[in-house]
């Protein structure tokens, strides 16, 4: 369900991917990978003999959560459900980064154009660069940035990057559609340009200036150019957790069905019954206590879906309309993962002016805070309009887009609830550099009373406790 477009236009413009719902392949493979989660937070020491007795192997382990993802045949899936100890079993979900839009900037030096003017975003969000009178940060806070990796070499990143990033993409890449891949755990060079995106509005100091721009990051990639699996994440959060970062970043996510998910053969009419995605649910569940006990604050993206994610009959209908491509159709509540989940922070993304950006997913007691993430309103019109050059050369997305760090050493524009996610990551990381290190619920309650413009009534729906501000934050 990957979708790739590119224009070339003196700029190139990316549509990132959609969430991979959970199903399996629409031709029903002889072999399948599927999620467990066992009983306990631990893996059975039999679980390798067991799934080899099955003609199979054990592709990740997760003991820290009792999570692992196997490969067998799939008319072993019933063995597996049926194994001791097993809590759900489900063929495996995977994971992309939300959609959105990206231009590639080619035309600034940082040398000779001051990117700050062109840095709307973080002026809104520093008050004009006020906050950094009150505070930048500084190494003794680490924010732990779980994306496709980082540029580790680029000029407004390195000063801030501490040692100990870590890949968690195995060798092969997403089921073994990534040759390049090769499980090296010091490989974590971004190969897509999210992450250094991501990292760069945390704390870039440099061409250009993140939230936070003296405090530490830390990268833990978990993305090559597809899709990620579960295991991959959440073995990524709690490496993240038990290295003691202090806020986890995650400008990922997608959505799962508690039900069931079915594939219906277009030639016999047959209908097969593919399980749901409780075990990657729960597994999700598990890695963000796991973080929380250990005193990371986890902080994740709404999505860019245009959802009111709390109207469970629109969320399953986005679903349907998705699963459709593949033939396949789920019955049952579906949910944004990981925005749904208790224990994060579920961050909305405005454009210009605070408006709820139009792509950002919301909805009453789902969305914890706002944050600015760019706006998508001009950049439809003129699409739409067939004057898309028109806007491209008259740069126009300097008004509604983010421009960040790339994973090339230079910059690129984009939004995305992704964008708005590492804002609210990087002024917790203020906070616990003002106030000391603290429980993260403390962290949770102190960002939601302090760090925003706050909203009431029916606003709470689309920004939570209101509009991020690390100015206010620090005074």
């Amino acid at each position: 369900m990957k979708k790739f477009f590119a224009i070339i236009a003196g700029f190139i413009l990316l549509l990132g991917f959609l969430p991979i719902l959970s199903h399996a392949e629409a031709s029903s493979p002889k072999e399948q990978h599927y999620s467990i989660l066992f009983d306990k937070n631990a893996i059975p020491s039999t679980l390798e003999q067991q799934v080899k007795n099955m003609g199979g192997e054990v592709t990740f382990t997760v003991p820290e959560i009792g999570f692992a993802q196997v490969k067998v045949p799939s008319k072993a899936y019933g063995k597996l459900k049926g194994m001791s100890g097993v809590s759900s079993a489900n063929p495996s979900v995977s994971w992309n980064l939300p959609k959105s839009h990206n231009i590639k900037e080619s035309g600034i030096n940082p040398e000779k154009t001051p990117l700050w003017d062109m840095q709307w975003d973080i002026r809104r969000i520093t008050n004009n660069g006020e906050s950094y009178k009150l505070g930048t940060g500084s190494h003794d806070v680490i924010v732990g940035i779980v994306d496709t990796g980082i540029d580790r070499d680029h000029p407004d990143l390195v000063k801030n990057l501490m040692p100990g990033s870590k890949n968690f993409v195995p060798p092969g890449g997403y089921q073994g559609e990534e040759p390049y891949e090769n499980g090296d755990p010091n490989a974590f060079d971004d190969l897509h340009g999210h992450g250094s995106h991501v990292a760069g509005s945390i704390a870039a100091n440099g061409g250009m200036l993140g939230v936070a721009p003296d405090t530490g990051i830390r990268a833990y990639r978990v993305f090559g150019t597809s899709a990620a699996e579960t295991s991959w994440i959440v073995s990524a959060m709690v490496a993240a957790a038990n290295d003691g970062v202090d806020v986890i970043s995650m400008s990922l996510g997608g959505f799962d069905v508690k039900g069931q998910v079915f594939y219906v053969d277009p030639e016999t009419g047959k209908k097969e019954n593919l399980g749901n995605g409780v075990a990657d649910f729960k597994a999700y569940k598990r890695a963000i206590d796991y973080a929380t006990n250990k005193g990371s604050l986890v902080v994740v993206a709404a999505g860019n879906e245009n959802l009111n994610a709390t109207n469970k009959k629109e969320v399953m209908d986005y679903i349907n309309l998705e699963l459709a491509e593949s033939g396949l159709y789920a019955v049952g509540a579906g949910f944004e993962v990981p925005g749904t989940i208790p224990g994060v922070v579920t961050v909305s993304a405005t454009g210009p002016k605070d408006v709820l950006a139009n792509y950002s997913n919301y909805g009453p007691g789902f969305i914890d805070i706002a944050a600015v993430g760019g706006d998508a309103r001009m950049y439809d019109q003129y699409t739409e309009e067939g004057r898309f050059e028109e806007y491209i050369n008259n740069r126009l997305f300097e008004q509604e887009f983010n421009l960040s760090t790339s994973n090339d050493g230079s910059y690129y524009w984009s939004i995305g609830t992704s964008m708005a996610t590492p804002k609210v990551s990087a002024v917790a990381a203020l906070l616990i550099d003002k106030h000391g290190k603290m429980p993260p619920k403390k962290l949770e309650d102190l960002l939601y009373k302090t760090a925003v413009d706050p909203v009431k009534g029916t606003d709470k729906k689309n920004f939570g406790s209101g509009h991020l501000n690390a100015y206010n934050a620090l005074k």
